[in-house]
């Protein structure tokens, strides 16, 4: 028996592998081509495709992350001229797809943690993407996806904590997302860079919704703020520390 669910296992790694690497190279598509309509069409449908093919258990809210990874790595390659550049971000994509179909489809066993690894890559991906491009093309565009984009990502982390009541979720996903834009705000003025401006985001990203789980969960206590402090004081100095300033 135990062999059979070890052969299983690998059986499902491999598969979630193939679709990763499906997913790869429908994206390489779709940058070489000149984003075409039909390699774009063909990256939406089959992506797709491959996500309602994996089975579902409970967690419906994946999808709407699932769809920002599609927007957001199509955007980010369009960034890319590098090829260096433009493969590690297909990578990252492509691993962030991975955690989505192995969470979807109960391959994993502590969902909950790859959950949180997969928001937060996929936050860090949104916030390097908007300080990698120019703040002043399609502004109001750019700004209202990420706030639709935090609230959906901030919903899906917050409900895995199964706290029972949906309307409390959502308005701390709303007041998350809130807080993002005027985050996004304050740091885009800042002359440090898009990798640290990104890194800086993800911090208090992580902070922020840190706060709101141990809110739910009735676990904010001296200590809670105390290492939190600590982590956002250490993260401060050492992104402003390395940051290439320049006024």
């Amino acid at each position: 028996m135990e062999e059979r669910l070890k052969s299983v296992f690998k059986t499902s790694q491999l598969r979630l592998i193939l679709k990763a690497l499906v997913f790869a190279g429908l994206l390489l598509w779709v940058k070489f081509s000149g984003f075409g309509i039909l390699p774009v069409l063909a990256f939406w449908v089959l992506n797709l495709a491959m996500y309602y093919r994996e089975p579902e258990h409970g967690k419906t809210e994946l999808f709407y992350s699932f769809a920002i990874l599609l927007i957001v790595s199509i955007f980010g390659v369009s960034l890319l001229s590098h090829f260096e550049f433009l493969l590690a971000a297909v990578a990252v994509f492509s691993f962030i797809f991975y955690l989505s179909l192995g969470i979807k489809g109960l391959v994993f066993v502590r969902r909950a943690e790859w959950n949180r690894i997969k928001d937060f890559l996929l936050l860090y991906s949104i916030f390097i993407g908007y300080f990698l491009s120019d703040k002043y093309d399609w502004f109001y565009a750019k700004y209202l996806f990420v706030f639709i984009a935090a609230f959906f990502i901030a919903s899906e982390f917050i409900s895995w904590m199964d706290i029972g009541f949906p309307k409390r979720q959502r308005l701390a996903a709303l007041v998350f997302a809130f807080l993002i834009l005027q985050l996004l705000w304050a740091v885009s003025i800042l002359p440090i860079g898009f990798i640290n401006s990104a890194t800086l985001m993800l911090a208090f990203s992580y902070l922020i919704l840190n706060f709101s789980v141990s809110h739910f969960a009735g676990s904010i206590n001296k200590n809670l703020i105390v290492k939190n402090s600590i982590i956002l004081f250490f993260a401060l100095v050492a992104i402003l520390f390395l940051a290439d300033w320049k006024v």
